[in-house]
C-alpha cells in the first residue's frame, strides 16, 4: 500500500520522513526482560503529489535505559489537530549505531532475505545474556545477517564494550589486508562494539546470494573483520562438516524451525556441532561448555518439537521461556535532509533520551529455546549415545532437568 503524508497546509515536498520502530521486551508481561531497547528507522522522500518514496537502507540505534536519566521531565500536555491527546513514551540514550542494514530484495522465497521481528526478539534477548556471546559461535540461517549482527553488537554494549578505532581492532595481517585505505582526512573509522570474549562468529547460510548481502551488512555494520566470517552451511543435509563437529562455544538461530520437516536436521546439526559439556569429578558439577538459543515465534509449534527432539533424540537438556517484544510506532520524523538527522544523531548519541510522541503499542510473543548437552556426552560417541541415531528414540525420556545458560559455566 503506498505510503502518503496527509495534507496541512505545509509544503513538504523534497523533505525526508523517517518512520521509526521502537523494539523492547515487556516489563509485565515477559519473563526475561532488558532494559535496552533497539530503534529501527527507514526512510522516504516526499514525492510532489505527498506520496512517500522510500530511499537508503535501514538503521538501527540501539539505545540504554529509558531510566538513565530520570531528571528529564516529560512534555506538558498537548492535542493534536484531530482533537486527540498526544502520547508520549521515554526513550534510553542512543548508545551505537548501526546503518544501512538493507534485505534481499531477489530473494525468491521471502524467508531468509528478510528481516522478521524474531530478529528483534533474538537482540534483545543476547542483550539481556551478554554472558551467553562467548568463545567461538555458529548463527544457523543467518539470512542477511541483521538478528546475529545486532545480537552480537548488542551483547558487546551490555557486557560494557565500546568501539573501538580500526587501528586498534586489527589481529591479524589479513584483518588489515582486507579493511579498506583511508585517507589522511578521513576520520579514523570506528569497529563496533562486540564482546570481548567473543573469538569469532560462522554467519551460515544455504544461499549464496543472502550470504553476500549479509557480507554488505557486516561491512555496513563496521563488524571488526577478525570477528565475523561467512560461510556456506545447509543444515538440511546429513553430513556434519567434520572441522564443525564439537566445535562450537555457543550456537544462535532465529526462526530456523518454521515448519517440522526442518526440525530434524536443525536438531542433528546443533547436537553435532555444538562442544560438549562433560561431568567434572574434580569439582563435582557438570561444565557448561556449549550452548544453544533459538527465537521463534510463540505460536510455531514446531518450536516445541525441535524443543522434545533434542531432548528426547540428542539427550540435551533444554528449557523454554516465553518473551513479550514490544512495537512501538514512534510518530514520523521529518527532516530537511538526511545530513541534518546525521549530526542530531551525533549529539543524540552523546546525550540522554528523552520523551518522543508515539501512535501506537503492539505486543507479540516469542519462544526462547535454550539448551546445552547432556553431561555424558562426550562429544564423539554421537552415533552410539544420540537415541535418534542408535534407534532408541521411542524409548528415551528426558529427566526433566532445565537450567539456563551460564548458571552453571566453568
Amino acid at each position: 500500500m503506498p505510503l502518503s503524508m496527509s495534507s496541512n497546509g505545509n509544503d513538504l515536498t523534497g523533505k525526508v520522513v523517517a518512520q521509526r520502530y521502537i523494539y523492547r521486551m515487556s516489563s509485565t508481561k515477559s519473563s526475561t526482560t532488558t532494559p535496552y531497547t533497539i530503534e529501527e528507522r527507514q526512510y522516504y522522500k516526499v514525492a510532489e503529489d505527498r506520496s512517500l518514496d522510500s530511499f537508503g537502507e535501514r538503521c538501527f540505534i540501539l539505545r540504554g535505559s529509558e531510566n538513565a536519566n530520570d531528571g528529564i521531565e516529560p512534555p506538558e500536555e498537548s492535542m493534536k489537530k484531530n482533537g486527540m491527546p498526544r502520547i508520549y513514551t521515554k526513550l534510553g540514550p542512543a548508545l551505537h549505531c548501526v546503518k544501512d542494514l538493507k534485505e534481499d530484495e531477489d530473494d525468491m522465497d521471502g524467508l531468509g532475505g528478510t528481516v522478521w521481528e524474531s530478529s528483534y526478539a533474538m537482540a534483545l534477548y543476547c542483550m539481556a545474556h551478554p554472558e551467553f556471546i562467548k568463545g567461538k559461535g555458529l548463527e544457523v540461517g543467518c539470512g542477511v545477517g541483521v538478528g546475529g549482527i545486532l545480537s552480537i553488537i548488542g551483547a558487546g554494549l551490555a557486557s560494557g564494550s565500546t568501539e573501538e578505532e580500526a587501528s586498534n581492532a586489527y589481529q591479524s595481517i589479513e584483518d588489515i589486508a582486507n579493511t579498506p585505505v583511508q585517507s589522511e582526512n578521513d576520520d579514523e573509522q570506528l569497529m563496533a562494539p562486540v564482546p570481548k570474549q567473543l573469538s569469532k562468529i560462522i554467519m551460515t547460510d544455504s544461499h549464496q546470494n543472502i550470504l553476500k548481502v549479509c557480507m554488505d551488512n557486516l561491512q555496513s555494520s563496521a563488524f571488526p573483520v577478525s570477528k565475523a566470517e561467512i560461510s556456506m552451511l545447509d543444515w538440511k543435509q546429513r553430513i556434519v562438516p567434520n572441522e564443525m563437529r564439537d566445535a562450537f562455544d555457543f550456537i544462535i538461530g532465529c526462526d530456523c524451525a518454521y515448519y517440522f520437516p526442518l526440525v530434524n536436521p536443525l536438531a542433528r546439526t546443533v547436537a553435532y556441532t555444538l562442544k560438549s559439556s562433560p561431568y567434572d569429578r574434580s569439582d563435582n558439577q557438570q561444565v557448561v561448555r556449549g550452548n544453544f538459543l533459538h527465537i521463534g515465534p510463540a505460536h510455531r509449534e514446531s518450536i516445541g518439537d525441535l524443543k522434545t527432539k533434542l531432548s528426547r533424540g540428542f539427550r540435551m537438556e533444554t528449557r523454554m521461556k516465553e518473551i513479550v517484544l514490544e512495537r512501538v510506532d514512534l510518530a514520523p520524523l521529518i527532516l530537511d535532509s538526511l545530513d541534518v538527522e546525521a549530526e542530531q544523531m551525533k549529539v543524540e548519541i552523546e546525550v540522554e533520551g528523552g520523551y518522543v510522541e508515539y501512535q501506537n503499542i503492539e505486543n507479540s510473543q516469542y519462544t526462547a529455546l535454550s539448551g546445552h548437552h547432556n553431561e555424558d556426552y562426550d562429544g564423539f560417541n554421537g552415533d552410539y549415545f544420540f537415541p535418534a541415531e542408535n534407534g532408541k528414540e521411542g524409548s528415551y525420556r528426558d529427566n526433566g532437568s532445565e537450567l539456563d545458560f551460564g548458571t552453571e559455566t566453568a
